[in-house]
């Protein structure tokens, strides 16, 4: 009988723990209910930082295609020795995601030189002529990286970059290099009120800003306040008010 009542008291607690988990998440999703974006046939590549796997960009399409505001439409995965590999979901259209993996995944110089193939691909096989690109931490190093460099490749063109919890220590010798004609929104996390978002400080982050705005480029600043939870470094991308800035910026505000 005490067995028998353990296992019901059990089974109750973990019955509670996913429905108050699904209505946490729920509420956390929120901000996504009343966004409403433009569609448009220009794909977005999520590229993620140091060890990630698909998961770590998994939240990102999964929230936004969810809500209808994006389609996942594509996953890229980058070998080791550099050869690509791609897995279509959807056609290219209703603001498409483009999901790139690299299985050498904490090695950034190397990770933007493969980024080159990958988007030249795009560009030859899928007729990719612009994108927008996503970047958490040393994921927006790779996307900069690329974006500074010279390709003898053709490549299609940048259109908006959003660059999360990331830092640039490079960036006064190659901001020269930068396509002049990107948006940026950059995305910085503090938490209550210390330094940054844990791992990465929010003054190395807002440099970011603060240099493209003296030399004239176009970009938006966000910062996440609040707990570890909503503006710790890892959380950033999993916090569906990211989610609602990121989306807006990228197609912007439906009529």
């Amino acid at each position: 009988m005490r067995r028998q009542k353990t296992i019901i008291c059990l089974a109750l607690i973990s019955a509670a723990v996913v429905t108050l988990s699904g209505a946490y998440w729920q509420w956390r999703s929120l901000p996504l209910t009343r966004v409403r974006v433009r569609a448009t046939n220009v794909p977005t590549i999520f590229v993620a930082g140091d060890y990630a796997k698909a998961f770590s960009t998994n939240g990102f399409v999964h929230r936004l295609s969810a809500h209808q505001l994006m389609t996942r439409a594509m996953l890229v995965k980058v070998a080791k020795n550099g050869t690509v590999t791609f897995k279509r979901y959807a056609p290219l259209r209703h603001n498409p995601t483009i999901q790139v993996v690299f299985a050498d995944n904490h090695h950034p110089k190397r990770q933007a030189h493969q980024l080159t193939t990958v988007m030249h691909l795009l560009k030859q096989r899928y007729h990719v002529q612009r994108f927008n690109a996503v970047g958490h931490s040393s994921g927006g190093n790779i996307i900069f990286d690329y974006l500074t460099t010279s390709h003898a490749q053709a490549q299609p063109r940048i259109n908006r970059f959003v660059s999360i919890g990331t830092n640039y220590p490079e960036l006064p010798a190659k901001l020269h290099r930068f396509p002049r004609q990107t948006a940026v929104l950059n995305v910085a996390g503090q938490i209550w009120r210390t330094s940054g978002d844990g791992e990465v400080s929010l003054n190395s982050v807002m440099a970011f800003s603060r240099q493209l705005q003296r030399h004239h480029f176009s970009v938006q600043t966000v910062v996440i306040h609040g707990g570890p939870i909503r503006a710790e470094h890892s959380m950033l991308h999993i916090n569906p008010s990211v989610d609602a800035q990121l989306v807006q910026f990228l197609y912007g505000i439906s009529d």
